[in-house]
């Protein structure tokens, strides 16, 4: 399948795209800073770009089998940049009729699924409260995919490591006893939303993934 990734420099892009190359699927990374992306691959291209650019973005997405982002707010930011370039990039996939949209969230998205968890609770009030832009970037962001008319999955994440995944995530709703969200290993990541790309379980549903 040719892939797009958006967010591919980062260390669970990267690795994301080494998966995605070594299980035979064609990426094309829509990156800010070519020089981060140290891959070499005759199945990787490389599209230089902001999410700014609707008419960069249509283009890379124009003939994909499928998008996934790993998109996020980072450092000081004005506006929300990230829910704009999702929107254009939601717009060029509805354009260009590709489906699939896989993203990674923060858990402090909600899913209709979600059952009370106090602990949780806590710390979104918290997280609200200290990072309030972030908070309403991230929201937004959600909002544009979950509104959108494509088969979307939003993967939401716990603290990320480097630790090898000894076993696959375990994936559900927040409340489950299950789903600890205490950290989840980048290559256990890189496994799931591969998985997601033929995946029915959870189309238009936001699960929450960790290992522990």
């Amino acid at each position: 399948m040719k892939l797009v990734v958006f967010g591919a420099t980062g260390a669970s892009g990267l690795l994301l795209v080494e998966k995605a190359l070594a299980a035979g699927h064609e990426v094309n990374a829509y990156v800010r800073h070519p020089a981060k992306l140290q891959i070499r691959s005759a199945k990787l291209q490389v599209a230089v770009g902001e999410l700014s650019d609707a008419s960069a973005i249509a283009t890379v997405v124009a003939g994909a089998g499928a998008v996934i982002s790993l998109l996020g707010p980072k450092g000081q930011f004005s506006g929300t940049p990230i829910a704009d370039g999702m929107r254009r990039i939601v717009a060029a996939m509805e354009k260009h009729g590709v489906k699939r949209l896989i993203a990674t969230v923060p858990p402090s998205v909600v899913d209709p699924g979600d059952r009370f968890r106090f602990s949780f609770w806590l710390e979104e009030k918290v997280f609200k409260a200290v990072a309030g832009n972030v908070h309403h970037e991230i929201s937004e962001t959600a909002k544009v995919i979950m509104t959108s008319s494509l088969d979307w999955i939003l993967v939401r994440l716990p603290l990320l490591t480097n630790r090898p995944a000894k076993r696959p995530a375990v994936a559900g709703f927040i409340g489950n006893p299950r789903i600890k969200l205490l950290w989840l290993s980048r290559e256990a990541l890189a496994d799931f939303l591969l998985a997601q790309l033929e995946e029915t379980e959870w189309l238009y549903k936001a699960p929450a993934i960790s290992n522990g």
